[in-house]
């Protein structure tokens, strides 16, 4: 969520249950302003809280010069101290996140101890074999950055048009983005997903016959697995607003006012995955 409309968009987001008290309202505000001046960001948004059992984790990233490419994330245990999140790059820490069981617990140095998904092999002969599974010891702090990061690529979503990709190849906000319309606005299709693309450039365009290259580079919603399932949208037409959640991450949710540039998302939730969508529906 954009720090220029902090507060009208947690105004926005109240609808659904997600909500801070005035007092974590101000401060944050304040906070993530002298952060963005600190560090000469262009831009810096509230990503949201991770609930712990003993503290709360409040994430904010902000960039540079590219939106995407540029990000840098903080985590603050009190809402004015800002710490920045490692970055994380081997696969067993994302998986050991992923797979651990315990809740956060608010400490940044503690150490936790998961047990990973038994591997399986394939000799010449056909023959299966399974390893014994493996024990990662991983920080706190690692754990947190992995699920922020997981989160942010599964289901970060912004709508189509409000990105804008330059001819040097840096990805910046759209100026002259002015929202959807009321048509537009129901459709999943007109919403993408806040990172890097992971489809071929050339099945995004397809998708569409409409297709504008600066703006139509991202992935869109709808290739969420499972498809169609993976997003529930609710349109609030007397405050004309459009409130879409997450159902594989409880606690994200994403607002857009109709026909106007403002929109973001927000996480607050415990950090964990819900596996069980596919026995919901």
């Amino acid at each position: 969520m954009n720090i220029e409309y902090f507060q009208e968009g947690l105004d926005c987001l109240m609808y659904c249950g997600q909500k801070l008290s005035p007092e974590q309202k101000v401060l944050l505000e304040n906070s993530l302003i002298i952060l963005q001046n600190e560090n000469r960001f262009t831009g810096i948004y509230f990503w949201g809280r991770i609930n712990g059992v003993k503290n709360d984790y409040y994430i904010a990233f902000g960039y540079i010069k590219d939106c995407l490419k540029d990000r840098k994330y903080f985590y603050s245990l009190d809402g004015f101290q800002w710490l920045m999140l490692p970055f994380i790059s081997g696969p067993k820490i994302f998986q050991a996140a992923i797979l651990c069981p315990d809740p956060f617990y608010g400490d940044p140095s503690l150490l936790i101890t998961v047990k990973l998904d038994p591997t399986f092999e394939v000799d010449t002969n056909q023959v299966i074999s399974a390893s014994l599974p493996e024990l990662v010891r991983i920080k706190e702090e690692d754990r947190l950055a992995a699920i922020v990061f997981i989160i942010t690529e599964e289901c970060g979503i912004c709508p189509r048009g409000a990105l804008y990709k330059l001819t040097d190849g840096r990805i910046v906000p759209n100026q002259m983005f002015r929202g959807l319309n009321d048509l537009q606005c129901e459709d999943f299709s007109y919403y993408q997903i806040f990172r890097l693309p992971r489809n071929d450039l050339t099945l995004n365009l397809s998708k569409r016959s409409d297709y504008n290259y600066p703006i139509d580079f991202l992935d869109s919603v709808d290739c969420v697995v499972p498809m169609s399932k993976a997003f529930s949208l609710n349109l609030q037409r007397n405050e004309r607003l459009v409130v879409i959640k997450s159902c594989i991450w409880l606690g994200m949710t994403f607002f857009h006012k109709i026909n106007s540039h403002k929109y973001g998302f927000l996480y607050i939730g415990d950090g964990k995955k819900n596996y069980d969508l596919l026995f919901m529906l």
